[in-house]
């Protein structure tokens, strides 16, 4: 066997054996494992949500647009880098003028991350295999913002100021219009439902699984918009195997 091949038969087998969807079983993953898990893994992965370049971006405003950076929680104007759950090197996503917004875009319905999901809640029971891809990301809405769908507004007995009064209705409608899965050479794939957890912000966005996404495919792009806020990121399918399935 050629040395070539054989160093890369040995850096996988290195590779497995060392992140904890490799060789141990959910009932061994530590806190730190369940943490990398969900948040630098193949299948959850840190992005950067970026305002348009006026310079480069001619596209019209969105009608769910948010007042601006403050608003998004974004303090300085410099970017952010984009780290990779393989060690990759980050980088920059522009020239260090326009601010940017560091989130994580990850796939809840593969079976590592309900796994680590059940043990982050030290639950038994793992969540049975949803009907449509979930993709949750985390860091985009600020959370407290909005109120529950159909929820009344209410007053802190405190102050008497209204809190969580903004209606959700336009955010998820301007989420759904946004998101799509694409995949060189297919139909993109549109967005069938979003939701928002009031507490912590984080977006839950639902794409139809009949839609199959397959180990040649090689790659799946995920894309979301929030007001001005632009999320792009890509997935490599070959690393998002477990248990020598595709899990997304």
């Amino acid at each position: 066997m050629k040395p070539l091949i054989v160093g890369l038969i040995t850096g996988v087998l290195c590779l497995a054996a060392s992140v904890p969807w490799g060789k141990k079983r959910p009932e061994q993953w530590t806190n730190e494992d369940v943490q990398r898990i969900l948040s630098n893994s193949p299948w959850a992965q840190s992005a950067n949500a970026t305002f348009p370049d006026p310079r480069k971006d001619e596209r019209p405003e969105s009608v769910y647009s948010m007042p601006g950076a403050a608003q998004a929680g974004m303090a300085g104007s410099r970017g952010a880098t984009d780290g990779r759950w393989d060690g990759g090197v980050g980088r920059n996503t522009g020239i260090g003028l326009m601010p940017t917004l560091p989130v994580i875009v990850r796939w809840d319905s593969a079976l590592p991350v309900r796994q680590a999901l059940s043990r982050q809640k030290a639950s038994a029971e793992v969540l049975g295999e949803p009907k449509d891809y979930i993709i949750t990301v985390e860091g985009l809405v600020p959370a407290g913002r909005y109120r529950r769908t159909g929820q009344l507004q209410t007053k802190s007995s405190s102050d008497g100021v209204i809190e969580n009064v903004n209606d959700p209705e336009h955010l998820l409608e301007g989420l759904m219009a946004h998101s799509k899965l694409l995949i060189k050479g297919r139909t993109p794939l549109p967005c069938q439902d979003a939701k928002v957890d009031p507490e912590t912000g984080a977006v839950h966005l639902s794409f139809l699984k009949s839609f199959e996404i397959r180990p040649s495919d090689k790659e799946v792009t995920f894309t979301t918009r929030f007001g001005s806020l632009s999320v792009e990121k890509r997935f490599r399918l070959s690393d998002m195997t477990y248990n020598r399935k595709l899990e997304l």
